[in-house]
């Protein structure tokens, strides 16, 4: 079957001068993405390592990204425009400088009766303006592929899970996941009937699993950058580092297909061994 579309995934790269490891897989991901006919690449945040307290990393960042080797789409993570999310206040400077590095913190992107949707998940349970804004853009998407054959079959990108896999995982309230209340209302509001696929970052986990509430499928993908020891963070998923491959079929009636793989020198680094660390404690 033919691809309607092929895209690289990666996330919580966490450049910056300070992080030269991070830097270095992740020029082993722009090798490995330039070999595999890839039409479009997106970033699930986090892309610098602590630009919401140094500001230079937006443009070193940035600096980076430009040479990327496909057209790419970026949404935002916590280190790069703040923890928001209903944690803590939006910073509107943060994000006025995100968008200016790296383009708008939404968009969506139609292949054949595919739709890939990508949201600030920062801004939700902030009760601000622009979260208003995005639940009204969202909203006014077309849930119909009235030009193609077919129902809509939509992705959802954004930086935090929308869901807890598992029961373990429900007293966790803050730092991991999108608001309960906007994950409802995503569930059932503007994507219901049309939702597939939820990719994600922020975790340093992969994990594949699929809610059987509502038939979605949730992927966490693995940081670019590196993984987070057991006794800093519980683990829930593979602590790997990698990049994942979203292949989505012509169509639409085939199950998008998702491959996470570690390519030749991206190097599994932990957090409490690297020399930002210690920068990053302060």
């Amino acid at each position: 079957m033919r691809h309607a579309m092929r895209i690289a995934i990666v996330t919580d790269s966490h450049l910056s001068a300070r992080a030269p490891e991070c830097v270095r897989n992740w020029q082993a991901a722009a090798d490995a993405v330039a070999r595999l006919g890839v039409d479009l690449t997106v970033h699930l945040g986090d892309i610098t390592t602590d630009g919401q307290s140094h500001p230079d990393e937006i443009a070193f960042a940035a600096e980076l990204l430009r040479g990327w080797p496909t057209p790419l789409r970026c949404i935002p993570g916590n280190h790069d425009v703040g923890d928001g999310s209903g944690e803590a206040p939006l910073d509107r400077g943060l994000r006025g400088a995100y968008e200016r590095a790296f383009g708008a913190d939404r968009w969506a992107v139609r292949a054949g009766r595919w739709e890939l949707i990508g949201l600030n998940a920062q801004l939700f349970a902030t009760d601000t303006a622009e979260e208003a804004v995005q639940w009204r853009w969202l909203e006014a998407l077309p849930a119909d592929a009235a030009d193609h054959d077919g129902a809509m079959h939509r992705v959802l990108l954004l930086h935090r899970p929308l869901l807890r896999p598992s029961a373990a995982e429900r007293s966790r309230t803050r730092g991991r996941y999108v608001d309960d209340a906007a994950s409802r209302r995503l569930i059932e509001g503007p994507l219901g009937g049309t939702l597939r696929l939820v990719l994600s970052g922020h975790t340093h986990q992969f994990l594949d699993w699929r809610d059987h509430a509502s038939g979605v499928r949730h992927v966490w993908l693995p940081s670019t950058g590196f993984v987070l020891p057991d006794a800093m963070q519980p683990r829930v998923g593979e602590k790997i580092v990698g990049l994942g491959l979203l292949d989505l079929q012509e169509g639409g009636d085939a199950a998008p297909r998702v491959d996470v793989w570690c390519p030749d020198g991206m190097l599994r680094h932990d957090l409490a061994e690297l020399a930002m660390y210690a920068d990053l404690r302060h």
